[in-house]
């Protein structure tokens, strides 16, 4: 882990990045936030082949366990090429170990504004919501290097926030709307608890992002509802927004446990 900065990560190499000190997790010191791991993938994937005549359409990301606050290195392929439609895989390997695996439908973009419609709903813009510290209860230094901004009317279990940042997602490289917007929405499942996280645990173990354009990264807007059910498995939905309006929706599936004893 390298000194503090103003970047998330420092790069090292094609596709090999030193976490800061702010990229630090919510559930433990020397985990990194899977939020900020997940713009990082994101980044490589619109690094990869790059065709500007494509857009990412969906991102799901498998969390395959704890995440080390260590070097991270981020290798994409091609498992699907084609003229229209395009998948891509990416590994994020920590220690030698693969800890996240996602896979990216790249579409080619075609002017369809004469059907266009959209049936998400929308959230009240940034300027009219009310500055909040939506990280209040959780630990780990990323979550503080945020701005928020929440909606009247939330509770637990449901709420919408907004959310920015001044850092940098990797020093001195240009990062692309997609990659700089996806840095934020693992957020979600921290902004609308249930209950408190020093009195039960809710991990997401994956990450599902479906975009419909490519996404304006000013503000992050996470409408977003969380259900808990009986038998220890949760589920974190949000729709999408940017200052455009709604962009898509995220998923994110939970285990709900107990603090081991």
């Amino acid at each position: 882990m390298t000194a503090p900065t103003d970047a998330y990560y420092l790069p090292l190499g094609p596709g090999r990045y030193a976490p800061t000190p702010l990229v630090q997790g919510a559930w433990r010191e020397d985990e990194q936030h899977m939020s900020v791991v997940a713009g990082l993938i994101t980044h490589e994937l619109e690094r990869h082949d790059p065709r500007p005549d494509m857009v990412l359409s969906r991102v799901a990301f498998e969390i395959l366990g704890q995440i080390p606050l260590e070097e991270t290195d981020v290798q994409v392929a091609t498992v699907r090429p084609g003229r229209t439609i395009e998948l891509l895989e990416a590994t994020a390997t920590i220690g030698g170990r693969v800890i996240i695996r996602a896979r990216a439908w790249r579409l080619q973009r075609q002017d369809t504004a004469e059907v266009a419609g959209l049936e998400l709903p929308g959230m009240p813009d940034p300027e009219s919501c009310e500055p909040t510290d939506a990280a209040a209860e959780w630990q780990g230094r990323f979550l503080t290097t945020l701005e928020y901004r929440a909606a009247p009317g939330g509770r637990d279990g449901r709420r919408q926030v907004w959310a920015r940042t001044p850092v940098a997602l990797v020093g001195g490289v240009d990062v692309g709307p997609t990659a700089a917007y996806v840095t934020l929405v693992d957020l979600a499942n921290g902004i609308a608890t249930r209950v408190r996280p020093t009195q039960m645990m809710y991990p997401n173990v994956d990450l599902t992002i479906h975009l419909l354009r490519a996404p304006d990264p000013a503000w992050i807007g996470l409408d977003t509802s969380v259900s808990f059910g009986e038998g220890g498995i949760g589920l974190t939905s949000t729709t999408l927004n940017d200052v455009l309006g709604p962009v898509g929706r995220a998923e994110q599936s939970l285990t709900v446990r107990h603090f081991p004893s």
